[in-house]
């Protein structure tokens, strides 16, 4: 049999993995480095210890300093921000206050009455004589028109003859825009 049918029949074992050295030799052992073979930490000694010890203690009062100005830096601007926030605080409550009341005058009783029927609502304005019909008016217009047997293209020119603009206040009545609101 060949080698490949003996691999894929055969369980594979496992070879050691290998590493290359340095010398491009190859190795299968773990090379570690003995205890004594070990890089030592450059600790300073024990004068320039000393000299950073007194470095410090001499620092010392000179941080205290400057972490007590900072303290009270940072009260004052805490008081500050104090004195700036309690005004919009009142600020808000004053607008929060006028909303509420705004809110209560337009449900009360009396002005939700005079409101129920809505405001009209003009579709458009015919500036040759000065009326205004709304949208409702106009299609009841074409649909009475309609019901007569008019022509779309007769609707137009009869809604153009008496100056009712279209619903946008732009352009003329087409016999196509009539059709598509008798739909």
């Amino acid at each position: 049999m060949s080698d490949f049918l003996k691999n894929l029949r055969g369980p594979q074992t496992k070879q050691p993995k290998t590493r290359k050295e340095m010398g491009g030799h190859y190795s299968t052992h773990v090379e570690r480095r003995q205890t004594k073979d070990r890089r030592k930490d450059n600790l300073p000694s024990s004068p320039e210890i000393n000299e950073l010890a007194e470095n410090l203690n001499q620092l010392l009062p000179v941080l205290n300093e400057n972490m007590a100005s900072i303290a009270v830096s940072m009260e004052r601007i805490a008081e500050a921000n104090e004195y700036v926030t309690e005004p919009k605080v009142e600020q808000s409550n004053v607008i929060n206050n006028l909303l509420r009341s705004l809110n209560d005058l337009l449900t009360s009783a009396d002005f939700a009455s005079s409101e129920k029927a809505g405001p009209i609502k003009y579709a458009a304005t015919s500036y040759e004589n000065g009326t205004r019909y709304t949208k409702e008016e106009v299609l009841s217009i074409i649909q009475e028109m309609r019901k007569e047997g008019e022509t779309f293209a007769s609707i137009a020119s009869y809604l153009k003859e008496k100056g009712i603009p279209t619903f946008s206040g732009r352009g003329d009545w087409h016999a196509q825009t009539i059709h598509r609101l008798c739909k």
